[in-house]
């Protein structure tokens, strides 16, 4: 059986990591943070894939096969409207 791959949240922003010289240069570093949740969907079996990438670089990657394992640990990166947005996904899929 082939593996179904579903996109449930991607969300990139760049981020000010520094400052090159006095407070109120007109210069900055800037890095680009993305994070991506796809679940892969596999008959019964769904897993769900978290990556945070810091430029292209991958600074985090953790795979669930629980639900309530993923929430929980999303709670750390995610707003509750976030979460939300994603049970809702979940749901239209009938994951859970």
């Amino acid at each position: 059986m082939t593996t179904k791959t579903e996109l449930l949240f991607s969300n990139q922003w760049d981020v000010r990591i520094s400052d090159p010289g006095l407070e109120g240069a007109m210069s900055h570093y800037f890095e680009t943070v993305s994070l991506k949740l796809e679940a892969h969907i596999d008959g019964e079996k769904v897993r769900y894939e978290f990556t945070r990438k810091v430029e292209k670089e991958v600074e985090n990657h953790y795979i669930f096969d629980n639900v309530e394992d993923l929430f929980k640990f999303l709670a750390e990166y995610l707003g509750p409207v976030a979460l939300g947005k994603i049970g809702i996904q979940i749901g239209k899929l009938n994951l859970a």
